[in-house]
């Protein structure tokens, strides 16, 4: 590497935050074949010197209410239910409450559940019950995890992932929370749906998280969402 490229490489991690998209016009495994097929990867503070090898992503304009599901999950029911607390909040949110799922119907692919690796105590959610919330035109709020994004997907529905990073408190209980936060930040990484992430400097106390929420969840509707769709045959 030349000292030129040595310095442009300081200065573009030192001015970095969060996670930077590189793109390389050719993959250098094709080269001599004549191909032109770009190439994404992505770069982070996290892992500031490992790329990562992304697909192409394809824009897709969602109408109809997106449902929302929020990470880390630990957090989806208690937010759920202060999102749906103040009067005005029923007009634009909605949620579907977990239900047991019989045996025979836990591989289906119109049903997901919350917690697939107790199937023993198997609660789900039924597609027909999100769409329902949607064909009233209200977000549904939803206490799925991150492993039913994809399932989603491949049923026509394009959720809004909200991330919502931890304020760094030393105690034990936001050190569980933090440890699960970055478990679950590595699976955002490889989700076929862009996410949208709530950082600890938006918000001082529940109510200001809430309205942040709130402002996100209307954002996100309108903006574009970004699908990986090659893994969605």
């Amino acid at each position: 590497m030349s000292l030129e490229q040595k310095d442009f490489k300081r200065k573009f991690l030192k001015k970095a935050s969060g996670r930077v998209r590189l793109v390389k016009a050719v993959d250098p495994s094709c080269r001599g074949i004549g191909s032109t097929q770009q190439v994404l990867y992505t770069l982070s503070k996290r892992h500031e010197e490992h790329l990562i090898p992304y697909s192409l992503v394809q824009p897709v304009q969602v109408e109809a209410k997106r449902p929302v599901i929020f990470t880390p999950s630990l957090l989806s029911r208690g937010l759920i239910e202060r999102l749906l607390q103040p009067a005005e909040s029923g007009l634009k949110f909605n949620t579907c409450s977990p239900e047991p799922v019989p045996a025979s119907e836990r591989r289906d692919k119109r049903v997901f559940l919350l917690d697939a690796s107790r199937p023993e105590t198997a609660l789900g959610i039924r597609l027909q019950s999100i769409q329902d919330v949607v064909s009233q035109d209200k977000h549904c709020l939803l206490e799925l995890g991150l492993p039913s994004v994809e399932g989603l997907l491949r049923q026509g529905v394009y959720p809004i992932v909200i991330h919502i990073r931890p304020k760094n408190k030393k105690n034990k209980k936001l050190s569980v929370m933090e440890e699960v936060c970055q478990a679950e930040e590595l699976q955002l990484e490889t989700l076929p749906l862009l996410h949208y992430t709530l950082e600890p400097s938006t918000w001082s106390c529940t109510d200001e998280l809430l309205a942040a929420i709130r402002n996100a969840i209307h954002r996100q509707q309108r903006a574009v969402a970004w699908i990986e769709l090659d893994r969605l045959p």
